[in-house]
Order: structure tokens, then C-alpha cells, then sequence
């Protein structure tokens, strides 16, 4: 019933346009700058990711816990375990969060920090000074994230497939004293052979390829049956240009036969402005039938149509129609069709010559099949909302009952809140400003009730509530808080929103369009 109630809360507040009003927002304040952000959806627990320190804070952002992580005796050249005696360069340096998420399954928390070549360690969920495994001289194969604090790395912690293992895939671009690494799979328990953080088998990493001039910066990872997926941003040299690309590969395959990729693109509603061209943030819901991935694209001054922002989405079943047709094209097409298709991190790629139906008969890539697979032809998306002067930096969305909302975070310290309708089109009808002229970032986390989503500044985490109307007992006291026309649910003595449809029709944007790239 709350989850109802919070539906219909979302659609009266259509009408009541965008506003900005100031809110009395609870708040954490770090000493250093915030790196990331995860939130226990059971317990209701929030845990940051700072520079030199880890935090435990309750739901309400009262701190429970915090461990210091550094500055510890580093030297990106040199290999932990550090001693000034083999290390001369080493100095105390901080240590940047670079990976934090939750295993609940197993309750632990897994953290990377740029010290130390990105080595990694495990914690307890209920208390985060208990440090379940920590290990510094494996060497490199104990190297999981970038020890770059300017290369991003994201992760996702799930399982090989049904009762398999628990592991952790890594996507991560790489700095000048990196491993060069991009893609891995490593495990999160010792096995007979391995360690914690070793790759999962030692095909399970995709390496840069010595000769390669591209450079990735990674937005995101996701699962999806039982597919992993990585957002992520490439710089090519050759010729100069930023493509965004997804790349799908299977959970259960630990050779990578599976892995492609294919650009992304999000276009501008308005023909004659440039496409927005980097991703800066995604996330993944379920609005209705099937799942979709929400992305915030960029677009910087030198391009036609002025800085800005949009909002595309891409229906993850489209996505892997796409993929599939791909695949196909490869395996199978003539050599005309094989122009389009590259491998990925290093050389090119043969395709052609396999017969048809090979894509469906190994759906996971086979040995004998061209891999890694990477595509110039994509899927492109037209923008469902888009912004002039600022950047979206951040967006998370939720869904009920078919009804979805889209919270955005902005380069100059608002959330937006966004309803995005079954037929695609858009209105915005909130604006909260969080801290005046700071950036959000990109881990933006709803509870796991819905009722309350966690933003993140520079050095800032604040608790905003997902709808007002609910929380007052009256109309009366109802409408000027939220300004809404609103009527009271005598059982459950709370204000329930009417929606105004006719406000809604015309504040929608255009419908979007998701097209394959030509």
C-alpha cells in the first residue's frame, strides 16, 4: 500500500511544475572529498568511500563506524609491499576510494583504494572495522583497480551463474603505472589455488594491447539475467573522436568468448544541434515489461548547439536484439559487412566463414568463434529531456506500477525529479537544491523502502525524501509544502496527490526514439 500511495503521490505532483525551494535536508560531512556511496537495502545502512577513510552511517546518516584507510608510504612505480628501502620514491600518499560495494549474501563489503596498485580488501557489513581479508603481496595479480585517482573504475558483485561463485567483474581504464588491464573477473574467496581478488582463471581479464592509443573511462556496471555489462567512455586517437560503448559478455563464461561491445549514442530532439557525446552517468530499472537503461550524456561548447545535457534511454531488449544481430552479421556476413566490426583493445578482427545459426547455437561465443567482438554499429537514442548550460551528472530511477520517475543530479548542485510517462515522453516537476554550485556525483542510491534517496557532493552525503505530501496529516498543511492539489485518506490519516493530466499532456517533451546507427 505505501509503494501505491507513493505512485500516487509522483503523479499529482506533475502538475505543480519545477520549483526550487529550500529543504532542511539531513546531512554527513567528511573530512576529505567523497568518493562513493552504497546503501544496504535490508538494514537500511549507508557507507561512503572517502579519501583515507571508510564510513558507517545508519539510515538517518548518524555515523556508526569509521576506519582510516591512509595516507600510507606509496609510490605508483613501485610494487606492495612498500619499504623505503627497496621503494626510495615512496612518500605518504592518500588513498582514494575506487571500488565500494556490498555483498549481502555472503555480509561484507567490498573496497578498493588506489594505494598499493589498487589491491583490495574485504569488511563486515555490521561493522566495517572488521577486516575479513586484506592481502599486499601477491603482486600483480592482486591488482584490481586503478592506482590512477583520475581513471575511474566500477564493479559488480554477483555470482558465475546458479549456486556458482560469488565474484567480482571489474571494468577500469588504465593511467601511465596501471597493469593495464580493463576488463576482469576476479574471486571473492580463497579457492585450493587462488586467493581473494586473483582472476577468476587466467583467461578471465582482457588486457590493453601494447600498440592500442584508445583510452577508457568507465561510467557503470550491470547485470542482466545472466549477462554483466559495462558503460563505459573511450577516447580514440585514430581518428580523434569519444565514442560511448556498451559492452555485454556472459556471467558463466570464464574465457570471455562472450564479450562485445557497440556504441551508444544519444541524439539531440533538435536535428541541426550535435549529438550529446560522453556519458557521464547510468542506471538500469524496470518501467513496466522489461528493463531499460537509463543514461546522462554531455555535450561540450565546441559542438553545434552549445553545451548541455540530455537524458536517453535504451530498452535493454532492444539492446540485446541489437547484439544478437551483431553477432550474426560477424559470424557469418560477407566481407562487406565485416568493416563494421573490430577487436576491441588490440588488432583487428576476422569474421565471416561460420555457419548460420552459430550466433544461437553458442550463445555464450564459442573457441572458434571471432572474440573479443566489438561494433561501430550501435544503437542510438533521442534524448527525453535535455539541458542548455549545465551537465546531469548523476540519475537514478524508480518505478511503480507502471509509473517511473527519473532523480537527476546536476553539475550545479540540484536534484531533479523527472516523470518519465509508458509512452516515453517526459516533464520535469521538481527541483531540489542540495548544496548551491557543488557537483553532484554519480553514485545517486534510493533506500531499499523508495522512501528516501541519498546524494553525494563533494564532501557532503544528504538524505532527501523521495515525496513530502505523505509525511503531513492534513491538506491544509499539505498543499503549501508541496503545492499540490490533495485530499485525505481518513484510514490512513495522509494526503494522497490527484493528478492534473492536463498539465501533464502539455509540459511532456517529444517521444523518444531508439534507432540502430546507419
Amino acid at each position: 500500500m505505501a509503494l501505491q500511495l507513493w505512485a500516487l503521490t509522483l503523479l499529482g505532483l506533475l502538475g505543480a511544475g519545477a520549483s526550487l525551494r529550500p529543504r532542511k535536508l539531513d546531512f554527513f560531512r567528511s573530512e576529505k572529498e567523497l568518493n562513493h556511496l552504497a546503501v544496504d537495502e535490508a538494514s537500511g545502512v549507508v557507507y561512503l568511500g572517502a579519501v583515507n577513510a571508510l564510513y558507517q552511517l545508519d539510515a538517518k546518516l548518524q555515523l556508526e563506524q569509521q576506519v582510516a584507510t591512509g595516507p600510507a608510504l606509496d609510490n605508483k612505480k613501485c610494487t606492495p609491499p612498500i619499504e623505503a628501502s627497496q621503494c626510495h620514491e615512496a612518500e605518504m600518499t592518500d588513498n582514494v576510494n575506487q571500488l565500494l560495494l556490498l555483498d549481502p549474501p555472503r555480509k561484507r563489503l567490498v573496497e578498493c583504494g588506489s594505494l598499493f596498485k589498487g589491491i583490495c580488501a574485504l569488511r563486515a557489513l555490521s561493522n566495517i572495522s572488521l577486516r575479513l581479508f586484506y592481502e599486499d603481496s601477491s603482486g600483480e595479480k592482486s591488482f584490481v583497480a586503478s592506482n590512477d585517482e583520475g581513471v575511474a573504475t566500477v564493479g559488480l558483485v554477483s555470482s558465475t551463474g546458479p549456486g556458482g561463485d560469488r565474484v567480482l567483474f571489474v571494468g577500469k581504464g588504465n593511467g601511465p603505472h596501471d597493469n593495464g588491464i580493463i576488463v576482469s573477473t576476479r574471486l571473492l574467496d580463497r579457492t585450493d589455488s587462488r586467493e581473494a581478488f586473483e582472476a577468476y582463471t587466467d583467461h578471465a581479464t582482457y588486457k590493453a594491447g601494447y600498440l592500442s592509443t584508445n583510452t577508457q573511462q568507465f561510467v557503470a556496471a550491470f547485470e542482466d539475467g545472466p549477462y554483466v555489462f559495462f558503460v563505459f567512455n573511450q577516447q580514440d586517437k585514430h581518428p580523434a573522436r569519444n565514442r560511448t560503448l556498451l559492452a555485454r559478455m556472459c556471467r558463466e563464461d570464464p574465457n570471455y568468448y562472450s564479450y562485445l561491445e557497440m556504441d551508444l549514442q544519444c541524439r539531440d530532439p533538435d536535428i541541426h544541434a550535435a549529438a550529446f557525446g560522453t556519458c557521464l552517468a547510468a542506471s538500469v530499472a524496470a518501467p513496466g515489461s522489461g528493463r531499460v537503461l537509463y543514461a546522462v550524456f554531455s555535450r561540450d561548447s565546441r559542438s553545434s548547439g552549445g553545451p548541455g545535457a540530455g537524458l536517453c534511454l535504451f530498452p535493454l531488449d532492444e539492446v540485446h536484439a541489437k547484439m544478437e544481430a551483431n553477432r550474426n552479421a560477424c559470424y557469418t556476413g560477407t566481407r562487406e559487412a565485416r568493416d563494421i566490426f573490430y577487436k576491441p583493445f588490440h588488432g583487428d578482427i576476422q569474421c565471416g566463414g561460420h555457419a548460420p545459426g552459430s550466433s544461437k547455437s553458442f550463445p555464450c561465443g564459442s573457441e572458434h568463434l571471432p572474440y573479443p567482438l566489438g561494433s561501430r554499429d550501435g544503437l542510438r537514442g533521442t534524448a527525453v529531456l535535455q539541458r542548455g548550460g549545465l551537465n546531469l551528472t548523476a540519475v537514478t530511477v524508480a518505478t511503480e506500477n507502471n509509473h517511473t520517475v527519473a532523480f537527476l543530479g546536476t553539475s550545479d548542485g540540484r536534484i531533479l525529479k523527472v516523470y518519465l510517462t509508458p509512452d516515453g515522453t517526459s516533464s520535469e516537476y521538481d527541483s531540489i537544491l542540495v548544496e548551491i554550485n557543488k557537483r553532484v556525483k554519480r553514485d545517486l542510491v534510493l533506500s531499499g523502502d523508495l522512501a528516501s534517496l541519498y546524494a553525494m557532493t563533494q564532501d557532503k552525503v544528504f538524505r532527501l525524501p523521495v515525496q513530502e505530501c505523505l509525511s503531513y496529516p492534513t491538506c491544509t498543511q499539505c498543499q503549501p509544502a508541496s503545492g499540490v492539489h490533495c485530499r485525505v485518506s481518513s484510514d490512513l490519516k495522509m494526503c494522497l496527490t490527484l493528478p492534473r493530466w492536463g498539465q501533464l499532456a502539455s509540459a511532456s517533451a517529444h517521444a523518444p526514439a531508439v534507432a540502430s546507427m546507419p
